[in-house]
């Protein structure tokens, strides 16, 4: 059985070509019935995640009506098709880390909050 991506799972996609990524999936989108599209004209398209790699902060600026800025990082995602998803290798689930040291794992990152820690990098095993 393959492994199927889920949002907030945190995963190292190795590639053939021996290039590695490393982030959390931040988006899967929903199956695609490419049967009826091809039928109505459009081209056929994948199931995707995006990992999300690296996150740092926006610098500071206002919307022309003057009202503060809702969203206050950048992300940085890779997206990654469903043919894909056998090159990536499941680490863990921020949301179903037990308490002990790794419950530090769910701490240190939060999507729209702060950027991901630098030092938290530590917690995630070693692969290579």
């Amino acid at each position: 059985m393959t492994y199927e991506p889920q949002v907030d799972d945190y995963v190292i996609w190795k590639r053939p070509n021996g290039d590695w990524e490393e982030g959390w999936v931040y988006c899967k989108t929903d199956p695609v019935d490419n049967e009826k599209r091809v039928k109505q004209g459009w081209n056929s398209v994948s199931q995707y995640i995006t990992i999300e790699t690296h996150v740092y902060p926006k610098k500071h600026c206002e919307y022309s009506s003057g009202k503060k800025m809702r969203h206050k990082n950048m992300h940085c995602l890779l997206i990654c098709n469903k043919d894909n998803w056998n090159e990536l290798e499941y680490v863990k689930n921020r949301n179903n880390v037990e308490e002990s040291d790794d419950s530090r794992l769910v701490d240190m990152y939060k999507s729209q909050d702060r950027p991901l820690d630098i030092d938290s990098y530590g917690l995630i095993p070693k692969r290579f």
